[in-house]
C-alpha cells in the first residue's frame, strides 16, 4: 500500500513538475493584471497535484472510488473547458449575454461559449449522478455547479478572490451542513492544494486562470450539491444567479472598490 501511494504521488510530482517546464510552449506564460509575464492557468498544475492526492486517498482507503471520479470528472472536465478559453480565448466579448449574442447574432462560435454550453453538460451529467434519481436534486445539482463555476471565474480580476470567495462557500457550506461535508478528505485535499498556490497567487506570480477559477467552483458547486439539503441549494442557486445578472450589467472590481468593507477585505487578499 506505501508502494502505491509514493507511486502515486511521484507520478503527480513528475507531471506537476513537467507541466511548470512546458508552459511556455503551453502558452501558459500570461500577463497579470500589472502587465507583468506570470505562470498563468495554474489551475492545470493545481488540478495535477489535487488528482495525484485523492489517489493517494484512494490507494489509502479513505476515499470511495464513487466520490473519486466524480470529483476528478467534473473538475477535469471544467479544467480543459477553461484552458480551451485560457490558450485561445479572447477578451472582446464578456459574459453570457455578449457570448451568446455572438453565437446567435453574428453566428460566431467563441471559446465562451463552448465553455458555457460544455458547463452546462457537466452540471446536467453530474447532477444526476448526485441526485441519486431524485429529480429535484438533480435540477438543484444541474444548476449549482456551472454557477458557482461561473462565479468564481467572475471574481477571478485580481490576485486571491477566486480562493477567497471558494473558502467562504465552503465554510458557509460546512456550518449549513453541521460540519458533515460529503468526501471530507478530498475537499480537504482540494482546500489545502488551492491554499498552496494561493502564496505565488497572492504575490501576483502566478494566476489560476479559467482552468483553475472554473475547476475550483466547480468543486464548491459539487460539494454543496452532495452535503447540504435541497432548500439551502435553492438558496445558493439564488445567491449565484444574482451575482451572474449582476456581473452582466456591472463591474465586480467597481463594486468592490467603491464599498469600504469589501475593498478592505479585498486589499488583504494580495497585491493591488
Amino acid at each position: 500500500m506505501t508502494l502505491v501511494v509514493t507511486l502515486v504521488l511521484l507520478i503527480s510530482s513528475v507531471a506537476h513538475l513537467l507541466a511548470i517546464r512546458l508552459a511556455p510552449r503551453l502558452r501558459l506564460i500570461k500577463s497579470n493584471f500589472l502587465n507583468r509575464p506570470v505562470l498563468g492557468s495554474y489551475g492545470v498544475i493545481s488540478f495535477v497535484d489535487i488528482a495525484g492526492l485523492i489517489g493517494a486517498g484512494l490507494a489509502l482507503g479513505i476515499v470511495s472510488a464513487r466520490d473519486a471520479v466524480l470529483y476528478l470528472t467534473v473538475m477535469g472536465s471544467m479544467c480543459v473547458l477553461g484552458l480551451i478559453d485560457d490558450v485561445f480565448g479572447s477578451r472582446e466579448v464578456g459574459g453570457f449575454r455578449g457570448h451568446f449574442t455572438k453565437l446567435f447574432v453574428e453566428r460566431k462560435i467563441t471559446t465562451g461559449a463552448i465553455k458555457a454550453v460544455g458547463g452546462g453538460i457537466v452540471g446536467i451529467v453530474a447532477g444526476w449522478e448526485v441526485s441519486g434519481g431524485n429529480t429535484a436534486r438533480w435540477v438543484t445539482a444541474a444548476l449549482i455547479i456551472p454557477l458557482s463555476a461561473n462565479v468564481l471565474n467572475i471574481v477571478d480580476l485580481r490576485p486571491c478572490r477566486a480562493v477567497a470567495v471558494f473558502f467562504l462557500g465552503l465554510v458557509v457550506t460546512c456550518v449549513l451542513a453541521c460540519g458533515r461535508l460529503a468526501a471530507p478528505w478530498i475537499v480537504l485535499t482540494i482546500a489545502l492544494v488551492s491554499l498552496a498556490w494561493a502564496v505565488a497567487d497572492s504575490r501576483g506570480r502566478a494566476m489560476m486562470g479559467d482552468s483553475g477559477s472554473n475547476s475550483l467552483g466547480a468543486a464548491l458547486g459539487l460539494t454543496i450539491a452532495l452535503s447540504l439539503k435541497v432548500y439551502w441549494q435553492i438558496g445558493a442557486i439564488v445567491l449565484l444567479a444574482a451575482v451572474n445578472w449582476y456581473s452582466e450589467k456591472h463591474s465586480i472590481s467597481e463594486l468592490i472598490a467603491k464599498n469600504r468593507i469589501l475593498r478592505a477585505v479585498d486589499n488583504r487578499l494580495g497585491v493591488r
